[in-house]
C-alpha cells in the first residue's frame, strides 16, 4: 500500500493534436508557455490532469460518479478516492533530415519512468529494464531509415542542428519502441541534448485578434505567442485507487446508474479494484488544457497495467 491507496495503474498519454497546458502569462519570449518539470521538460501537472479527467467523467456518466471518484466540487467533505501524479515526458517526436521525423528519449526520462513503474509494481520487460539500467546513449532501433552518408559515415541530423554520428543499433531499443507503440524510429540521446531538442521540438504559434468586420488586427491588441507540445508526444502518469469511505457509499446505495457502470449488485461491492477497472476501461480519449475549440489538447490514454493483464489472460485461455 501507498498511504490509503492499495491499487495502482500506469498510463501512457499520447498527444493526438497540439497540446497547450499552460502556466498563465509568461515573462519571456513566449507569452503563454506550457507547463514544465523541475528540469525544464514539458509536463502536465496532476491538478490539470485530474481536472480534465473529472470533467470527462462528469459529462460522460454524470456528477454522481465524478464525485464518487474525485470528490465533491463544493463541500470538500470527502477526499478523492483516485489520486494522480504529474504526467512526465517519456519520448517526443523530432524533425529528422531523413525519414521526416523520429522519436527521442534519454536515460533521465527512462530512469524516471522506471522509478514510477517500480513504485506501482509494474514489471517492465526484462530487455527494457536492462536497457534502462545500462544507460546507453546514441543507440537506435533502426538506423538506415533515418541516416544519410557523409564522409563515409552514417549520420542522423535532428532538428537541423543535432548531428549524431555512428549510431549503434540495439534490439532492446526495438523492444521499448514496441512497448510504447511508436510508429517511427526511436533514438536514446544524451540528457543534455534531450532537453535542448525537446525545446526545439515545441510548436510556437503567434496569434492575433482580428476585427470581425475589417479582418484586420484589432486596434490596441498586440500579437501574442503560445507554446504547444506537438502531436505524438508521449507522457506517462501513475494513478492510485482507494476504497471510498462508507459514508460516501451510503449516499449512493440506491443509485442504479452506479450499479450499472461499475457492474455491481450493491454499493458495498465498490472498492479500489472496481474503480480501477472502471477508469482503465472508460478512459481512452480526453481533452486536456486550453484551445479545445480549435482542436488542441486531444490525447489518448493507454493503461500499461491493463495491457499486461489482458496478455496474461490470453496465455491461460
Amino acid at each position: 500500500m501507498i498511504g490509503k491507496y492499495s491499487a495502482y495503474d500506469i498510463f501512457l498519454i499520447k498527444t493526438k493534436t497540439n497540446l497547450h497546458v499552460g502556466t498563465g502569462k509568461g515573462g519571456e519570449i513566449v507569452d503563454l508557455p506550457i507547463q514544465r518539470d523541475s528540469y525544464g521538460f514539458p509536463t502536465i501537472y496532476s491538478s490539470s490532469l485530474k481536472g480534465a479527467i473529472k470533467s470527462y467523467i462528469h459529462f460522460k456518466d454524470g456528477n454522481k460518479i465524478a464525485e464518487l471518484l474525485f470528490g465533491s466540487d463544493e463541500s470538500g467533505e470527502f477526499a478523492s478516492t483516485v489520486a494522480l501524479t504529474d504526467a512526465y515526458l517519456l519520448a517526443f517526436p523530432a524533425r529528422s533530415l531523413k525519414g521526416v521525423y523520429c522519436y527521442l528519449t534519454s536515460p533521465l526520462l527512462l530512469r524516471r519512468f522506471k522509478e514510477y513503474a517500480d513504485m506501482v509494481k509494474y514489471k517492465l520487460d526484462e530487455k527494457i529494464e536492462n536497457l534502462i539500467k545500462e544507460g546507453k546513449t546514441n543507440v537506435c532501433d533502426q538506423i538506415d531509415a533515418i541516416s544519410i552518408e557523409s564522409d563515409n559515415k552514417k549520420i542522423v541530423v535532428i532538428n537541423e542542428e543535432l548531428i549524431l554520428e555512428n549510431l549503434n543499433k540495439n534490439d532492446k531499443v526495438g523492444e521499448l519502441k514496441k512497448a510504447l507503440d511508436l510508429d517511427k524510429e526511436l533514438i536514446i540521446i544524451e540528457d543534455d541534448d534531450a532537453l535542448q531538442q525537446a525545446e526545439r521540438s515545441l510548436i510556437r504559434l503567434t496569434r492575433v485578434k482580428l476585427n470581425r468586420s475589417s479582418k484586420t488586427v484589432e486596434s490596441g491588441r498586440s500579437p501574442w505567442t503560445e507554446e504547444y507540445a506537438p502531436p505524438k508526444t508521449i507522457f506517462f502518469t501513475t494513478v492510485f485507487y482507494s476504497k471510498p469511505p462508507a459514508s460516501l457509499l451510503a449516499k449512493y446505495k440506491e443509485n442504479e446508474k452506479i450499479f450499472e457502470k461499475f457492474k455491481i449488485k450493491n454499493i458495498e461491492e465498490i472498492n479500489e479494484i472496481k474503480i480501477r477497472e472502471y477508469l482503465s476501461e472508460n478512459l481512452r480519449f480526453l481533452i486536456i488544457g486550453g484551445h479545445e475549440t480549435i482542436g488542441s489538447g486531444i490525447v489518448e490514454f493507454k493503461s500499461l497495467t491493463k495491457k499486461v493483464e489482458q496478455t496474461e489472460e490470453k496465455k491461460y485461455t
